[in-house]
């Protein structure tokens, strides 16, 4: 429903009243600092080190960054298959699937655009798909380490993409390793699902290595919803020297099901892809202040679909060269920079279906630079510049200014960044129903938060206060062309809650407030919720047995409606949801566990998005053997 003239200046006058506190905050933020540090040294906080937010090995509360780690704990312990499963128990991102596993998935970070969050892979950037984004859905677990989270503007770092943030896949690597590892894993349930899992890792000598492989078919309730999938993911390291380190990595994903569509669906309509991934990297120490890293990665996605009744074949191939150097000038001082050339071709054939073929390729060519400097223990500033030069649109600079403190006795945490970010026009909005005249968007965005320890750190609160203002944001207009619209927002607060009373028990518990909007036409960007909240819950009653649950509830979604007889593309509000999961598992022997899980726990029947229904009650249950 559209709001009244009245209510549409209240609403603006009310975003640019929060806009313009950010000043004031900031210089609290910087005061605070500098009026605490006198009083005491030495922060009695552990934090997790993380390399994501900054390019560097950083304890997070020295990153300036909203940041959430999943570690192979969590994704043992919750039962998590695939990367989309994990990333929903994000406070402020949203997963928005297409119905049932295997389908086209999207991920939003605190409102931004689905093709704003850069996926990386041990740090290095992952190709994007036609329309952008990346295949969330189909990407296993099964050689995963950690998953970094970054929720805040990066594109000071790495580019285009990252307005919303960067999501980080660490894989697991046999490095370091006195005895090789064995693993094998069986799972079956509703719908006729089964995956089976092999994976190894070890070292001999100077060589290291970690393979993991596995194999996932279901049959889904809808006609034409069958699914399967096979990948195999593999990390190879060889130690030259002490200053020396070589290595490989290589993927292969296929995935190959029906595709329904929305409600009633089509029974044709078929997809099938195939990407192969090859990336060989170099790490080398120069001196004691000087380390650099030198990767190449080769992408190559191939796409045969029937789409309505059309054959589409989409092939894109991606070559990357990443040059990163880290300098440690002084103890207090490091810099960081480095170079990113990338060239894509598209090559798409829509058969005697709509749109038109594509046979298109981009380039880009960006250096940035980023100082990281601690005047005192307590307090981190960071800088960063980049610019990048495209080929086929206009370049673009790009910023970040951080800084974190931590402030004595009390422990709290204070940060606070404002960054200005770019997302370039993917092939598709370029080409495919094409606007070749389109811009990249670009985003000033802030956020100001902070967290405090209690209890000995076994209680932790925090609140996040963010926003992304958007110029030349895309959207798709009534002929589903994509044009630049002047400006948009989102903003929002998030406020978390970290509870561990004992060894034995750990609570998670998020809550986040959004408001995402299209400030020409003064209305909601859909699919992205008003309200999320969020809780993990995993407990150990007895050594052996492991515990959790988690639940996901969604308030206030709109999505895009397209009524006759204009058929114009109108918002529509879609149904709340509260989306329960639970799992148990039991070690039975030192080298063998059972488990058992349960996604939607409550049964509850809802659209993931409009007229795309999600899967009701699922119950699985799975063995792994390790040796």
């Amino acid at each position: 429903m559209k709001k009244t003239v009245s209510s549409q200046q209240s609403a603006v006058s009310e975003r640019r009243a929060r806009r313009a506190t950010l000043s004031p905050l900031l210089a609290l933020l910087v005061a605070t600092a500098a009026a605490q540090e006198s009083r005491t040294n030495a922060p009695s906080v552990l934090p997790t080190v993380i390399v994501t937010a900054t390019r560097t090995e950083e304890p997070v509360d020295k990153t300036a960054a909203s940041v959430s780690v999943i570690t192979r704990a969590a994704i043992d312990e919750q039962k998590f298959t695939t990367l989309a499963e994990a990333l929903g128990s994000v406070p402020g991102l949203v997963v928005a699937r297409n119905g049932t596993p295997g389908q086209a998935t999207s991920v939003f970070i605190r409102g931004t655009e689905s093709n704003h969050t850069l996926l990386t892979v041990d740090g290095r950037r992952a190709p994007s798909m036609l329309a952008g984004g990346y295949d969330w859905g189909n990407i296993g677990l099964d050689n995963v380490e950690r998953i970094e989270v970054v929720r805040s503007a990066s594109s000071a770092l790495y580019g285009g993409d990252a307005i919303g943030g960067v999501v980080n896949i660490i894989t697991r690597t046999g490095r370091g390793l006195k005895q090789p590892e064995y693993e094998a894993s069986f799972e079956g349930g509703s719908f006729n699902s089964f995956r089976e899992t092999l994976a190894t890792r070890g070292a001999v000598g100077a060589f290291d290595y970690a393979v993991a492989a596995s194999q996932f078919n279901a049959a889904y309730p809808r006609d034409n919803n069958r699914y399967r999938s096979s990948s195999v993911r593999s990390s190879f390291g060889y130690e030259v020297s002490d200053q020396l380190y070589l290595d490989l990595k290589a993927s292969y994903l296929q995935t190959d099901g029906g595709s329904p569509g929305a409600v009633p669906g089509s029974i044709v309509d078929h997809l099938k892809r195939e990407t192969v991934n090859v990336s060989p990297g170099m790490t080398l120490k120069v001196s004691d202040q000087w380390d650099t890293r030198l990767y190449y990665t080769f992408e190559n996605q191939f796409q045969p679909s029937l789409d309505f009744g059309s054959v589409n074949r989409l092939n894109v191939a991606s070559h990357m060269v990443d040059w990163q150097n880290n300098f440690q000038f002084h103890e207090k001082w490091k810099l960081t920079a480095g170079v990113l050339w990338q060239d894509q071709s598209v090559d798409r054939n829509r058969g005697t279906g709509g749109g038109d073929d594509i046979n298109a390729n981009l380039q880009s060519l960006g250096g940035y630079a980023q100082s990281q400097w601690s005047p005192f223990e307590r307090l981190t500033v960071i800088n960063a510049l980049r610019f990048d030069a495209y080929s086929d649109y206009q370049s673009a600079t790009t910023w970040r200014n951080g800084l974190s403190y931590r402030v004595p006795k009390t422990e709290t945490l204070l940060f606070g960044n404002v960054a200005r970010s770019v997302a370039p026009p993917t092939a598709q909005d370029l080409y495919f129903f094409g606007n070749t005249a389109v811009q990249p968007e670009r985003a000033l965005s802030w956020e100001i938060g902070v967290e405090q320890p209690l209890w000995e750190e076994r209680v932790t609160l925090s609140a996040t206060w963010f926003q992304h203002l958007y110029r030349n944001f895309i959207q798709l207009d009534a002929s589903f062309t994509p044009q630049n619209i002047d400006r948009a927002s989102s903003e929002g607060v998030e406020f978390g809650l970290k509870l561990k009373p004992c060894d034995q028990l750990s609570v998670n518990a998020s809550y986040t407030y959004l408001s995402a909007y299209d400030e020409v036409a003064n209305v909601r960007l859909v699919r992205r919720p008003r309200h999320q909240f969020g809780l993990d819950i995993v407990g150990r009653p007895i050594e052996k047995l492991t515990l959790s649950a988690g639940a996901n509830w969604v308030v206030q979604r709109q999505d895009v409606f397209f009524p006759p007889p204009t058929f114009a593309m109108t918002n529509i509000p879609i149904g709340d949801y509260l989306l329960v999961r639970a799992a148990a598992s039991y070690q039975v022997h030192e080298h063998a566990q059972v488990w058992v899980r349960a996604d939607n726990l409550l049964d509850q029947k809802y659209d993931a998005l409009r007229n795309f229904p999600a899967l009701r009650l699922g119950v699985y249950g799975g063995v792994k053997v390790t040796f």
